[in-house]
This record gives C-alpha cells, sequence and structure tokens, in this order.
C-alpha cells in the first residue's frame, strides 16, 4: 500500500480505517453493536493488506478501548489518530490546556499505549483560547505524548484564526466527496498553500456513492439527516433546510454512467476520484467485515479524462451547495 506523508514525518496509508464502529457491542449512533472479534478481525486485514492508519476519537463510543486491545503487540506497527473535543457524545465546553492534558491522557490510557501519533481538535469551537491550547499540544509534542497534531472540521476563518498563533498543524479531517465538494472553494486550497494534509471522511457519503440507492426512500433513516435532504426527511435531522435531493440523484445517475462506461464500480471509482485530488492524503473507511474493507482499499488509478468526466458531473451540485462545510446543522459551525 502506497504510503502518503504528512508534515512532521508521519507516513500514513492512503485508506484510513475508520474506528468508529469499534464499540465492542456497546452501539454508537449510525453504527450498530460490533463485537471485540470482528473489530480485531478487520484491523488484522488491515495489517495483512498494508494499512497502517487508524482513526479514533474519546466521543466514539468504545472505540479507543477497542483499538487499543486490537493492536497490542503490534502498537509499533501502527500510525493512531484520535480526537478530543467531546465526551461521551455529549458536547463539552471549550477545552482549557488543562483539559487538554486530561484528555490525551484518558486516550493513553484506553489506548495502552504511551503516545498518540497525531492528536486531533475535533470542532474548532472546542478550543478555549487558540494561543494557550495550541502551546499545550506543541507541550505535549514534547513530552513525546502525541507526535504532532492535527485539526479536525475547521473551515476557513478558523484556520485564518488558528495561523496567528501557529501553522504547524499537520491535517484536517474533513467531509469531502463526489457529492459533497464544498471544501473546494477555500479549505482545500488553504491547506495545500500550508502544507496541511486533509484526511477524509465520509468519502462515499455514507453509503449513496455505493450505487446502492436510487431514491431516497431506498436510504436507512439514520443516513437522511444531512443538507442533501429534505430536512423533514427524519425527525433527526436538524438543519431544517430544503434540501437538493432532486439534485443528487440526478448526478448520482451521472456519476453510475460514467462508471459504468469506465467498467469500474461506483464506490471504488468515488474513492480514487478523491485521491486523485491534490491535497488529500487519506481517505477514512469504515466498515463492518474485513472483507468490506478489502474491498474499499483497492483504490484504482482513474485516467484524466474520467477524473474530468467525474468532476464535471457533479459541478451543478457543487454549486447549488455552495460554501457550506456542515451537513448536520444550520447555520454552518464549520466556518
Amino acid at each position: 500500500m502506497e504510503l502518503s506523508e504528512l508534515a512532521g514525518g508521519l507516513k500514513v496509508s492512503k485508506t484510513c480505517v475508520g474506528c468508529w464502529q469499534f464499540n465492542d457491542n456497546k452501539g454508537a449512533g449510525t453504527w450498530k453493536a460490533q463485537s471485540y472479534e470482528v473489530s480485531k478481525a478487520i484491523v488484522d486485514k488491515a495489517f495483512e493488506l498494508g494499512l497502517n492508519f487508524f482513526d479514533t476519537a474519546e466521543c466514539y463510543a468504545g472505540s479507543e478501548v477497542t483499538l487499543g486491545k486490537c493492536l497490542q503487540g503490534r502498537r509499533q506497527d501502527a500510525i493512531i489518530a484520535s480526537k478530543f473535543g467531546f465526551r461521551e457524545g455529549i458536547t463539552t465546553p471549550p477545552y482549557s490546556p488543562e483539559q487538554i492534558d486530561e484528555a490525551i491522557t484518558a486516550s493513553l490510557e484506553k489506548l495502552q499505549t504511551t503516545y498518540v501519533d497525531l492528536m486531533q481538535v475535533h470542532c474548532a469551537h472546542f478550543l478555549k483560547d487558540n494561543k494557550e491550547c495550541v502551546e499545550e499540544l506543541k507541550r505535549q509534542i514534547g513530552r513525546g505524548r502525541i507526535r504532532q497534531y492535527g485539526l479536525s472540521n475547521y473551515g476557513p476563518n478558523n484556520l485564518r484564526s488558528l495561523f496567528e498563533h501557529d501553522t504547524s498543524a499537520v491535517s484536517n479531517q474533513m467531509s469531502y466527496n463526489l457529492l459533497w465538494r464544498s471544501l473546494e472553494h477555500e479549505v482545500l486550497p488553504i491547506c495545500r498553500e500550508k502544507g496541511i494534509g486533509v484526511l477524509v471522511y465520509s468519502p462515499l457519503q455514507q453509503g449513496l456513492l455505493s450505487g446502492r440507492f436510487n431514491t431516497p426512500e431506498e436510504v436507512p433513516g439514520g443516513r437522511r439527516r444531512g443538507k442533501l435532504y429534505f430536512g423533514d426527511r427524519t425527525k433527526k435531522s436538524l438543519h431544517g433546510q430544503a434540501g437538493m435531493e432532486k439534485e443528487m440523484f440526478e448526478t448520482l445517475g451521472r456519476i453510475r454512467n460514467i462508471c459504468s462506461k469506465a467498467g469500474v464500480p461506483m464506490s471504488k471509482t468515488s474513492l480514487a476520484w478523491l485521491l486523485q485530488q491534490e491535497g488529500v492524503a487519506s481517505v477514512i473507511v469504515g466498515c463492518r467485515t474485513p472483507e468490506q474493507l478489502e474491498e474499499n482499499s483497492k483504490i484504482v488509478n482513474l485516467s484524466d479524462d474520467v477524473v474530468k468526466q467525474l468532476t464535471e458531473a457533479t459541478d451543478e451540485l457543487k454549486a447549488k451547495l455552495g460554501k457550506t462545510l456542515d451537513q448536520w446543522v444550520h447555520p454552518d459551525r464549520f466556518d
């Protein structure tokens, strides 16, 4: 598996194992209960495939503990990315430097390790003071408790605000895919300019880009909460907006036709398109089975013409979406 190198020397596989579902049968929101044995089998398969990158967070119920157990005896072969900013799924007040230290201590204990390779700020509004909190993160690097720090859900204004105090963040984890290209307006250019690698979550737009769904009604209810859908598609929806379902499914039709002519499955095409975008370092894929991880890690190389066709096929939806970065809540939190 080819590796990407983030600033600071972290070499990560271009496919990252998303560990939200590593919940040791506890269940975690969108993800149903998954046993430790299944999670371990997924980790085993990851190493077999040459994948070394695992993404978790303090708020993913059971995830850090389960991942830590799965990595016993081979911690040195893994790159662990975690996040602070929520506790047990409940929004907390902004973190002080002392709370950052506490969060890192808790993560180290749960992961059964002495260091986290990449500690990410889950959202910008969880830092009480940019200057003091960045100094704390750099102090943690100096202590060897984290190797580098990164960001998550940082829009252009929050990036610029942070850069007033420090420019050493090595990554920014953002939602990005063929149906959700809003970060291309400002975030991606800023990250490219500053040498910040983009780690992509929701690369298949919660299964839409797998090619399995042809209508909104076919999509599981828990996945219909975002701004691409009508605001009343599910009681869990928080954005209260009109959505863009017609444009979304028309776009999916165009993508499906391009993939069919190219002879490549939609999911593989969608992941490959992302990895052929300048500035994208890795795509985070969730999986329920080792076989699913293996399938999503087989990245193909698209011709320049197919990349161009896919980009043009999704330009209309990109224009309608505009600069909105937050898929879930109105107004946009990730500015």
